[in-house]
């Protein structure tokens, strides 16, 4: 310790004895500023009546708001639904938060509003069905309605016109819900006539098959109304749920206000021998990057994210017809927390969708009224948007504030109130709508301009499966309407959904098909191609769609990828080749590509390797399509398709970037394969491979001796020598050892040492981990994050790391605070008796006397710049802030308007909540590696963890020994091991400065 840090420490200390003496204690301190300790005091305005309610809205400019309902015809409204008679059905939410005292009903209903009179204003009320277990959401559906209810998914029918229903059938039992924000709900019908639902995880039974259990993971989930099949579908909604009038859908989580799906798991499951890590994104930003402006102060506790989306929910795509084309591409998100709601507009941007705020500094609604709580939206069927608004003093759940805090709050608080308005962009006439009366009405909607009444005349066809109407909806689809006096309007929504009507009715041509995949809308080829998969054998519709992989829009040609796995013809896998020429480099359109070649990836390597340009250009992308092509053929393993791989490698020049990325590419499918031939390695292969292609082995060994003169030339463009990098991994560490000691110099560009680093962590071996620690004072700060992870993976490695330490080879403090603390709780006595030897002691268990001793660092001066340094050692190798650092962990730049002492304790109590997101999982493999991190994807083959320092690892299931989940944070208590208390003040004065430069 140096002289300042000794005189820092014995400020702190006489600090700490002066606030014992003079002060409460320091944890009552600090918890008086979370948890909602910080706010719970504070006086809270009385609620105002809807009238004042509606004037302390602001709403964008070009927009009207006005009340539609309120109490007493309405109370804790959360969702909404319109049928097809107009009429709208609204969830109050009265069990929420905690349910009914014990002994009594249920308290949620779904309740029936009317406007008889037409003045824009409802006037009757009826209640359609009550004491409905948490029921929070719902849709029309079937003459009635399907309503998500805790563990259910309800169905409920008025059958002799009373308004109430009386017939009460449970489709589905069994899911397992989180907490009542988040359990499966907010059913919507998709345009592929799948109803699809926000987090269905459980052991579920069917009302079709009461006798058959279907597991389902943590995912959102779908089924088909017709037989009441059920999936999961790819990503994980809370609340919030909604199709656009293009067919896409999108959902959020508290953090994540606009995501949607990639790809599905049907598509992933074509393919087993390759693992996609992502299957959905984020449309908008996420987390800490979200921003929000609220009118008044945002009362959160979960994180304290002021200023961001902490409770996104109820997020909703327009679908009406007024306004300008921006408001009819928008998409609307509810922030319960901020009283506030967002627009942002829906763009595509190459492969992706992309959502842009509608205004950059401003929210489209925002209230002073602090009971004023939106929690969803939908459109009418006059084309006006519709928001409810629960209109509660609170809306967090207890189980995320302390007990005491909890017992404090008045839950019921408003339970008697809540409001709907009607939203309408300015000017604007709603048409009047007239209910439809028969089958020809169903198809009249289908040409609406109004999106919800396209939605709700497909949803008529389907549902009542009205065969006898598949000759008019084919004409609108080609475009003849059904009044030759009416020219067709060209509306590609309409034909659109008459695409996907024909299907849902089992009347679906391939000229029906065909006709699509010649329509100017991109939108409409996209689902022609998607629907063209049943009729592939059907040489027009074939040879339209391999035309279609040279059309100008990238997702049309993503798409042929995705539908061409259904043909092994000759024309499509020529076509595949040619996609994977022209688009393969990107990583997403190749992970669409892929889920097409479980059985041909060897064919289309070979065409990527015959064509001259493709070989020229190279690059990073090309390395990765490569290797994953070639890893796809060797976890398969097929004899006949590795011959074809490894004949590759006699082609061409030593040195030639590809093969090494071919061999790469073996060495990684080959850990995957799991078939007649065992466990296979790359050294097991080359020593006994089998038979068939024991010639081409040769070939396979000189480029395994190639690599190495490869990887260290300079003169070689980069990418091509990580392309021989990557292959160290595979050899004899004893063999390369020299090599590996010059990749990861300081001399070397980064890029070569992070791949020389990568490819000692791919090989694992202790050898390996000598090497980093023989040339530890070598690397650079790029590359010592992964050097950790490689030097901590195995108790051997971790005792050599030791070692090295206790030798002055290596300085403690390369290790972070996560790390020193699993090492002073290592379950190897031995190690951890090393650690404490090293690191001074045992963590503390006892936070409270932490929390005493950091006390004074609220009192101390802060230095922002020594702050970002205290920041950048610590705590980026999980956090970050503004762009700085890593994103494992929950991200930092939401920490304006939050307190000090807020900030403190959660940094010095990290495990006081374990957010679901972030619940980490320990693997250890059969080889002895252990690592920890979040589970981002997984397959059937293989997991991938999202690790400290943004890494992450496929581990083959094949490869697993054990795998438990963890109850504690990724980050770990202890960081008073590292970081004094003057240092902390540092750290609080960067975490807060920087919020407040940020906010201008």
């Amino acid at each position: 310790m140096d002289a300042d840090q000794a005189m820092d420490a014995d400020q702190a200390m006489d600090a700490d004895q002066a606030a014992d003496v003079d002060q409460p204690s320091a944890l009552e301190m600090i918890e008086a500023n979370r948890g909602g300790r910080h706010w719970i005091d504070q006086e809270t305005p009385a609620p105002r009546s809807p009238e004042r309610s509606l004037a302390s809205i602001q709403i964008e400019p070009g927009y009207q708001i006005s009340l539609f309902a309120a109490e007493p015809l309405v109370r804790d409204p959360v969702a909404m639904a319109f049928d097809a008679h107009g009429d709208l059905y609204v969830v109050e939410y009265g069990d929420y938060p905690v349910g009914p005292p014990e002994g009594q009903p249920p308290l949620s209903r779904v309740v029936m509003l009317r406007d008889t009179d037409g003045d824009g204003v409802a006037d009757r009320r009826h209640d359609f069905a009550d004491q409905l277990d948490f029921a929070h959401s719902l849709m029309a559906y079937k003459d009635g309605l399907l309503v998500g209810a805790k563990t259910k998914i309800l169905y409920l029918r008025d059958t002799d016109g009373d308004h109430v229903a009386d017939i009460r059938e449970t489709l589905f039992d069994g899911f397992q819900p989180a907490h009542p924000q988040m359990q499966i709900g907010n059913p919507r019908w998709g345009i592929d006539n799948w109803v699809y639902l926000n987090y269905g995880p459980g052991e579920i039974r069917s009302s079709a098959d009461p006798d058959q259990v279907i597991k389902l993971p943590r995912k959102d989930v779908r089924f088909d109304p017709q037989t009441l099949r059920l999936q999961p579908d790819s990503g994980m909604g809370q609340f919030g749920n909604t199709v656009d009038r293009w067919g896409r859908r999108f959902y959020c989580t508290n953090r994540n206000p606009i995501m949607t799906t990639f790809l599905t798991p049907e598509q992933l499951a074509r393919n087993p021998f390759c693992v996609v890590t992502q299957a959905s994104y984020d449309v908008g930003k996420s987390g800490g990057e979200t921003r929000v402006y609220p009118l008044v102060q945002m009362k959160s506790n979960y994180l304290s994210h002021a200023g961001t989306h902490t409770s996104a929910c109820g997020t909703t795509a327009y679908l009406g017809d007024l306004g300008e084309e921006d408001f009819r591409d928008s998409v609307f998100v509810c922030e319960p927390i901020g009283h506030l709601v967002t627009r942002s507009i829906i763009r595509r941007d190459g492969l992706r969708l992309q959502a842009v705020r509608a205004q950059p500094e401003k929210d489209f609604i925002a209230s002073t009224d602090t009971w004023f709580r939106p929690s969803s939206l939908a459109t009418g069927p006059d084309g006006a948007l519709y928001l409810a608004d629960m209109y509660r003093l609170w809306v967090e759940h207890p189980k995320f504030l302390p007990p005491e805090i909890a017992a404090r709050i008045d839950w019921r608080a408003g339970d008697d109130r809540g409001r709907i308005y009607r939203i309408l962009p300015e000017p604007s006439s709603p048409r009047p709508y007239q209910p439809p009366r028969d089958v020809a009405d169903w198809v009249q909607l289908l040409s609406d301009p109004n999106g919800w009444r396209q939605f709700l005349g497909q949803r008529l066809l389907v549902e009542h499966q009205a065969t006898e109407a598949a000759d008019a909806v084919r004409q609108i689809l080609s475009g003849v309407t059904l009044d030759e006096k009416q020219p067709d309007d060209g509306r590609a929504t309409t034909r659109l959904h008459a695409l996907w009507t024909l299907d849902g009715l089992d009347a679906l041509t391939s000229d029906d098909v065909f006709t699509a995949l010649r329509d100017k809308n991109a939108e409409v080829r996209r689902a022609a191609i998607e629907l063209a998969r049943n009729f592939l054998e059907q040489p027009a519709v074939l040879n339209r769609v391999v035309e279609l992989a040279a059309d100008d829009e990238p997702q049309i040609r993503l798409q042929v990828a995705l539908t061409l796995s259904a043909s092994h013809s000759e024309p499509s896998t020529q076509a595949l080749m040619r996609l994977a020429l022209g688009d393969g480099a990107d990583r997403m359109f190749a992970d669409a590509l892929m889920t097409s070649l479980a059985d041909r990836s060897g064919v289309v390597l070979e065409g990527l390797l015959g064509d001259p340009t493709f070989i020229a250009h190279g690059g990073v992308g090309a390395i990765a399509l490569v290797s994953r092509l070639a890893s796809v053929a060797a976890a398969r393993g097929d004899v006949d398709e590795l011959s074809m791989v490894l004949d590759q490698l006699e082609r061409g020049s030593s040195g030639d970037w590809w093969k090494f990325a071919v061999v790469a590419g073996l060495g990684e499918g080959l850990t995957r394969y799991r078939g007649p031939m065992g466990r296979l390695t790359l050294a097991k292969l080359i020593e006994h491979p089998p038979a068939a292609i024991s010639g081409s082995v040769m070939a396979l060994r000189a480029v395994l001796q190639d690599n190495q003169a490869t990887a260290l030339d300079p003169g070689h463009p980069i990418a091509d020598r990580i392309a021989a990098i990557e292959l160290l991994a595979f050899q004899d560490v004893t063999q390369t050892k020299e090599t590996f000691g010059e990749l990861i110099s300081t001399q070397q560009p980064v890029e070569v040492q992070t791949a020389g680093i990568k490819a000692l962590a791919a090989n694992g071996s202790t050898a390996a981990a000598e090497i980093v620690l023989d040339h530890w004072q070598a690397l650079g700060p790029a590359t010592r994050t992964l050097a950790n992870g490689l030097l901590l993976r195995r108790a051997e490695s971790i005792r050599l790391t030791l070692q090295a330490m206790a030798a002055g080879k290596v300085q403690p403090s390369m290790l972070g605070i996560d790390d020193r603390a699993r090492l002073l709780k290592h379950s190897d006595q031995t190690l951890r008796e090393l650690a404490e030897q090293l690191f001074g002691g045992a963590v503390s268990a006892d936070r409270r006397q932490v929390a005493q001793q950091y006390q004074v660092s609220l009192e101390l001066s802060g230095d922002a710049s020594q702050g970002q340094q205290v920041f950048q050692r610590t705590c980026a190798n999980c956090h970050r802030v503004h762009g700085v650092g890593q994103d494992t962990g929950p991200d930092l730049s939401d920490t304006r308007n939050r307190s000090h002492e807020a900030i403190l304790m959660d940094i010095l109590d990290p495990n006081a909540k374990v957010e679901p997101r972030y619940t980490s999982y320990s693997v250890l493999t059969v080889d002895g590696s252990l690592y920890n991190g979040l589970i981002v994807a997984e397959t059937d083959q293989a997991i991938v963890l999202k690790m400290a320092g943004g890494k992450q690892q496929t581990i083959g299931r094949g490869e697993i020994d054990q795998m438990k989940v963890s109850d504690v944070s990724l980050m770990p208590e202890g960081i008073e091991k590292e970081v004094t208390p003057q240092q902390m003040a540092d750290l609080l004065k960067y975490l807060m400065g920087n919020s407040q430069e940020d906010r201008g």
